[in-house]
């Protein structure tokens, strides 16, 4: 907003408790902040409160014209300038790193290699690393182990030894124990309980019938939900920044989709547990900078199941795709990645009438 320097009570303060000539006593106090929170936070704020603002700067914005004011001028003022673009290669290091990860899962990864990829030492990588995932590089890496032994546990009829041979642990009892520590239930035990399933639950679903495709490989400008799950507002930002994105940087394309991708099982990950993403398909050579990235989706024989209503009930669709569909055709989940494209759009459309698909990567039995 406007600084008014004819207001004295409207000026900060600086260390020397004189009169900031660059913030307002909403911001700054005796030299620091006073609120210090990411900008997409106070964007929201700002937004909650439009009415005061068009009072400020004698204005008349609705709430969607201020919010694309302020995604413009908010990283270009000094609050945020720096701190804009430290994250942003924050944000790049640990995509890049968790994607490592992902491709070399049943390697020997140590703290030491990785810090030397991110190119930075061992205490800041390590300190940034939970700071964007919310876990150490350590616990991160073991759990997504244990969910995709997990995912192949209940959609394969792999040997437990068969599976030991694939991963990075050193004898089957290591793995059962670090199993059981995180599920709190032997390997066999979980298969034969999370492959069971009731007739009566599945009887109402019989009407989900797939198409098999096999699709090309296809690229996602994407956006990581980190801990937000359960965090309405920031969700809903967070695709208002991949809309704001799209606007941006992707020219409309004839085949564009807003998608989201889970890389984990959700019968076998929770959902604060999840690696998920946002985004939108793109045939363009795009290179995203922060938070954003270019993931690509692996080519293959899909099974597209089309559903129909409110996204709360997809999980049903998911157990009976795993418990049901699959086994019962002979197919098994190629990988615990899967990805939902929305048809159209929440803002615009009465939630019985929402269309999503499903896309399962798939492989016969």
């Amino acid at each position: 907003m406007p600084l008014r320097f004819d207001v004295e009570e409207y000026l900060g303060t600086n260390t020397d408790h004189s009169q900031s000539d660059e913030f307002c006593y909403y911001c700054l106090k005796d030299g620091e902040y006073t609120v210090d929170i990411p900008m997409e936070e106070m964007i929201d704020i700002w937004i909650k409160y439009t009415d005061k603002y068009n009072e400020y700067s004698s204005t008349n914005y609705t709430s969607q014209e201020l919010r694309t004011l302020l995604n413009k001028r908010l990283p270009t003022l000094k609050r945020w300038r720096n701190k804009t673009a430290t994250h942003d290669i924050h944000y790049e290091t640990i995509n890049r790193i968790k994607e490592y990860i992902d491709k070399n899962l049943y390697k020997e990864i140590n703290v030491t290699e990785l810090s030397q990829i991110a190119n930075l030492s061992v205490f800041h990588f390590r300190r940034i690393f939970k700071e964007i995932t919310g876990e150490n590089v350590g616990a991160y890496t073991q759990r997504i182990r244990l969910q995709e032994i997990a995912h192949i546990l209940i959609s394969t009829n792999y040997p437990i030894s068969d599976i030991l041979q694939k991963t990075a642990y050193q004898t089957k009892f290591s793995l059962a124990k670090a199993f059981k520590k995180h599920y709190g239930i032997p390997m066999s035990l979980y298969r034969e309980r999370y492959k069971y399933i009731s007739d009566k639950e599945i009887a109402m679903k019989t009407m989900w019938c797939p198409e098999i495709k096999k699709l090309k490989p296809q690229k996602v400008i994407c956006s990581p939900l980190d801990n937000i799950q359960g965090n309405k507002e920031k969700y809903i930002a967070s695709w208002r920044e991949i809309i704001h994105y799209k606007k941006k940087h992707i020219k409309e394309e004839e085949n564009n989709r807003f998608i989201s991708i889970s890389m984990d099982n959700p019968l076998v990950a929770p959902n604060n547990q999840r690696r998920f993403y946002i985004g939108i398909t793109t045939t363009k050579d795009i290179c995203p900078k922060g938070k954003f990235f270019l993931q690509e989706i692996h080519g293959g024989l899909y099974a597209i199941f089309r559903y129909k209503g409110n996204y709360a009930l997809l999980p049903e669709l998911y157990r009976f795709i795993s418990e049901k569909w699959l086994p019962e055709n002979n197919y098994f989940q190629k990988q615990p990645m899967s990805f939902e494209v929305y048809l159209n759009s929440p803002r615009d459309t009465e939630i019985s009438e929402l269309l999503t698909e499903v896309y399962i990567p798939i492989e016969k039995q």
